[in-house]
C-alpha cells in the first residue's frame, strides 16, 4: 500500500486547490478485488473555487498523471457542497452536476487506455461515485462497484 499524496494546484484564476489521494485500507476493501484502492478528495481554500473548463482539465492531467504512475482503482465520490451551476442545471442536485462535469472533463483527456465506472446510490441523497482505472483492471472495477451496490 502506498503513502498519502497531496498535489497543490494554483489555477491561472489564483483559485488555490489541493488534490488528496489517499489509499484505502485492506480490511476496508472486499477479498475478491486485488487492486489498491485511493480515495481522492479536491477541495478548495475558502471554499471558492471557478469549475471552468481549464481548471477541470487541469484535474484530469493530474488523475491521469497519477494513474499512470500507480496501479490503483481512484475512487472519486462527488460531494454535496453548494457549487455554482449553470442556470439551465438548477434544478440538477450539486452531486449530480459534479457527476457530470467529472464525466466529462475526463473523457476530454482521450483516456482509451481507461474505465471509468459511474455508481448511482439513491438514498436520502442521491450518492454519486467515480471508479476510475486502467482497462485491465476492469474487473476489479465491476467487483467493487457491485459490492458497493449491495452494501445500501
Amino acid at each position: 500500500m502506498g503513502k498519502k499524496e497531496i498535489i497543490p494546484l494554483i489555477t491561472k484564476e489564483g483559485h488555490n486547490y489541493l488534490i488528496q489521494f489517499e489509499f484505502i485500507g485492506k480490511a476496508q476493501i472486499p477479498d475478491g478485488v486485488k487492486t489498491d484502492i485511493v480515495d481522492v478528495l479536491i477541495s478548495v481554500e475558502n471554499n471558492v473555487g471557478i469549475n471552468n473548463s481549464s481548471t477541470l482539465g487541469q484535474f484530469a492531467s493530474i488523475l491521469k498523471k497519477y494513474l499512470t504512475e500507480n496501479n490503483v482503482i481512484l475512487y472519486c465520490y462527488c460531494d454535496h457542497a453548494e457549487i455554482n451551476r449553470a442556470a439551465n442545471k438548477q434544478n440538477m442536485s450539486p452531486q449530480k452536476y459534479r457527476s457530470k462535469l467529472f464525466s466529462a472533463m475526463f473523457d476530454k483527456q482521450g483516456n482509451d487506455d481507461y474505465v471509468s465506472q459511474l455508481i448511482v446510490i439513491n438514498d436520502e441523497v442521491d450518492h454519486y461515485i467515480h471508479l476510475i482505472s486502467h482497462k485491465k483492471n476492469e474487473g476489479d472495477i465491476v467487483s467493487l462497484k457491485n459490492e458497493v451496490l449491495a452494501q445500501k
